[in-house]
């Protein structure tokens, strides 16, 4: 059967080569519109076999005969303007394979599987020959449907078979892509309600992040109202009595009576100093709970006059002390009266605890670091030892005996201070044995515009 087939078709392959070579068929004239073929149409229209004109370039159906259109299911004009890759359901690779293959066993026919218009698939040979219609080589195909039949040659049984196996092959492949996709667009979708899940969790939990964080700002702003008040009510009501303590002490001390007896006036004497002591306590707890009110930045207009300033501020015999101080020093962004405040505590610090057997010796320098500037204040006093160089600004820490004149606020303060403009203080050797208090402080815009 398969060599009577074979026969018949390339007889008409053949017979249609003579015709073309005789000029008995006028050559078909092709357009865009895949008008009919003139001459040619006879023959063509004829044939008890499906026949297809094809573009061996495009794949285009140029034309089909009427049993090409009955064997497809489609309409002849539905018909020519598919293209074989349309109805083929072998992928490009399965019809290089098969190409391969026909090449490889010296064939003139193919077998591929066919689509129908109804979606069944068909197993066809397809034989194919070139010819020159006007000017441009299409191919002639002879298509026959082989499914039906179970042919003896173990030959043809096992193309059939290969070409099945193959389309099985791709029907599968494209099943488990199917799945794969499904299982990737469920997983997508899990992954899509887990995120939007801890999304919700995550918007709820700040919610409450921000409503304890209202209730926490809430009682912040009331504790530091309460430290306000408290601050106003040290600068009257705690003041007063201690002032008034001093005064009547100093007035008894003046009684002609009370002069003759040592007791009295000892006595006397240890209710003035502490008085004055307690007037000196309340005065710098004011001022270290006065400094988170009155934080700002406005630029000091000449660093070098307020460091003056606070020299000439501070509680200290000026004219006793050997003044190193750099000139030009740059601006920088901080309350004039805090920056005095600053200075003032710790000249009156190295003041308090200088050397009884030198003159006091003090540096003050500053360099640009980091769009900041670095103060170093050095003097050659007495000195702390390292291990409590980080306790001396604690409130109240004292390392000298406490008949000593201090409050054991004037570091606190200062670290305070310039903590307030983001800046930190350390203490490090200082001359002969001293110390040196190092902190830094921001620089002015315009400084800051300047700085490389």
């Amino acid at each position: 059967m398969w060599i009577r087939l074979d026969h018949t078709f390339s007889s008409i392959l053949a017979l249609v080569s003579f015709l073309l070579a005789q000029g008995f068929f006028v050559a078909p004239a092709w357009s865009e519109s895949k008008s009919s073929f003139p001459g040619f149409e006879q023959f063509f229209e004829q044939q008890q076999v499906v026949l297809l004109v094809i573009d061996p370039k495009t794949g285009e159906i140029v034309q089909a005969n009427p049993e090409a259109a009955e064997f497809y299911g489609y309409s002849r004009d539905k018909l020519q303007t598919l293209s074989i890759q349309d109805i083929n359901a072998l992928t490009p690779e399965q019809v290089s394979e098969e190409r391969r293959l026909a090449a490889e066993q010296d064939r003139n026919f193919f077998i591929f599987r066919h689509a129908l218009a109804s979606g069944e698939l068909r197993s066809v040979q397809v034989q194919s020959q070139p010819y020159p219609f006007a000017g441009k080589e299409l191919l002639l195909s002879i298509i026959h449907d082989i499914t039906p039949e179970r042919f003896e040659a173990a030959d043809i049984w096992h193309y059939q078979s290969r070409l099945e196996a193959m389309v099985d092959a791709q029907v599968q492949e494209i099943e488990q892509e199917r799945r794969q996709q499904l299982l990737l667009l469920v997983s997508g979708l899990a992954l899509q309600a887990l995120v939007i899940l801890l999304l919700i969790l995550n918007i709820q939990k700040r919610k409450k992040l921000q409503l304890e964080n209202n209730l926490l700002l809430h009682s912040l702003k009331e504790k530091n109202t309460e430290l306000r008040r408290l601050s106003e009510i040290m600068a009257h009501h705690f003041q007063e009595p201690a002032r008034r303590l001093m005064v009547f002490a100093r007035r008894l001390k003046q009684l002609t009576q009370l002069q003759a007896s040592q007791d009295a006036r000892s006595s006397l004497d240890f209710i003035d100093s502490q008085a004055e002591r307690l007037s000196s306590l309340v005065r710098d707890v004011q001022r270290y709970l006065a400094i988170d009110h009155n934080l700002s930045e406005a630029p000091l207009k000449s660093t070098d006059d307020h460091i003056e300033q606070a020299i000439q501020k501070a509680d200290v015999p000026v004219e006793e002390i050997n003044w190193q101080v750099q000139k030009s020093l740059p601006q920088v962004a901080m309350n004039q009266r805090q920056f005095q405040q600053l200075f003032a505590a710790l000249i009156n610090n190295a003041w308090r605890y200088r050397h009884p057997e030198r003159q006091l010796v003090l540096f003050i320098k500053a360099q640009v670091k980091n769009e900041r500037l670095v103060f170093t204040v050095a003097d050659n006093g007495l000195g702390i030892a390292p291990e409590y160089r980080q306790q001396v600004f604690e409130l109240f820490e004292r390392l000298v005996p406490s008949s000593t004149p201090g409050t054991g606020l004037g570091l606190a303060i200062a670290r305070k201070l310039v903590r307030g403009t983001g800046g930190q203080m350390m203490i490090e050797n200082g001359l002969n044995g001293g110390i040196a208090v190092v902190f830094d402080l921001p620089l002015a815009v315009q400084e800051l515009k300047g700085t490389p």
